[in-house]
């Protein structure tokens, strides 16, 4: 019951806040906080997440479930309300502090999204994976992240990204921090230690619904402009699409490798882009 109220809640979010979008930013707006990131038409960001949650779903057409499992549930509780509360916490401070686009916001992350949920996941647990074999297991995600970023980098609808004013050493390194905190530790916070028990307490759809939502939410932090109705609407929209694909490929597959991947392309394709080009 808990779960079906938390995924219906999740859905009516995601409806209403794909509604404002439309009517207030008609036009699509910019999804990144980097320098020079330009406005993106809402069928744009969607496209790619709809088309690989749909492709997550079929390959392979006979995947064996892997189902998280509670192996102590006072833990599987505890650490959940650890993990849930990191994830609150950066964005909060990020505001407060106005961390966003600085020092203290990679430090942040470093402690609030790596540190101290993997001490909490390391001491507490409650939770463990019934994990399969078979080469699907690789060959499937990859075809998922490949033709994803075909659809949300490669493909000639994404408008380009203008970094010529950017120094290239601060672009490597804000682009070699972001890898490590966003790309592994948001994958690790959200998804694989996250996603993974709130889908063993409340079911699998439920637990990537809300682990996508908090991650959506997370990005307030660094997204805001000032319009919290429209802030929140504009990340559920285009950060909570990507962390929903990234939410059904770590329960279909359980390929860290894969979802970790996909987040460092869609980090930094257009900073290789600038650099190489």
């Amino acid at each position: 019951m808990l779960g079906r109220a938390a995924l219906v809640a999740c859905a009516a979010i995601a409806l209403a806040s794909l509604a404002t979008v439309l009517v207030a930013l008609p036009g699509g707006a910019p999804t990144s906080a980097d320098p020079g990131a330009p406005a993106v038409a809402w069928w744009v960001v969607l496209l790619p997440a709809v088309a690989g949650i749909a492709l997550a779903l079929v390959l392979p057409r006979r995947a064996a479930a892997m189902p998280a499992i509670v192996t102590d549930a006072r833990r599987l509780h505890a650490s959940t309300a650890v993990l849930l509360a990191c994830a609150v916490a950066l964005p909060v401070l990020s505001g407060a502090l106005s961390l966003a686009g600085g020092e203290g916001y990679v430090l942040a992350k470093v402690v609030l999204v790596m540190l101290v949920p993997g001490i909490a996941v390391a001491v507490l647990g409650g939770v463990r994976i019934h994990r399969v074999r078979g080469a699907w297991r690789w060959w499937a995600p990859a075809v998922v992240v490949v033709v994803w970023t075909l659809l949300s980098q490669v493909a000639p609808w994404n408008p380009a990204h203008d970094l010529s004013g950017v120094d290239p050493v601060l672009l490597v390194v804000a682009a070699s921090a972001t890898a490590v905190t966003a790309g592994l530790g948001e994958e690790l916070l959200f998804r694989r230690w996250l996603q993974t028990r709130l889908e063993a307490a409340l079911g699998a759809w439920p637990g990537i619904a809300l682990a996508s939502l908090a991650f959506a939410l997370m990005h307030l932090g660094s997204h805001a402009t000032g319009s919290p109705v429209l802030d929140v609407a504009r990340v559920v929209v285009a950060q909570g699409s990507f962390g929903l694909l990234m939410g059904v490929l770590w329960w279909r597959h359980r390929s860290l490798v894969a979802i970790v991947a996909a987040h460092v392309v869609s980090n930094g394709w257009a900073v290789a882009a600038h650099l190489l080009g």
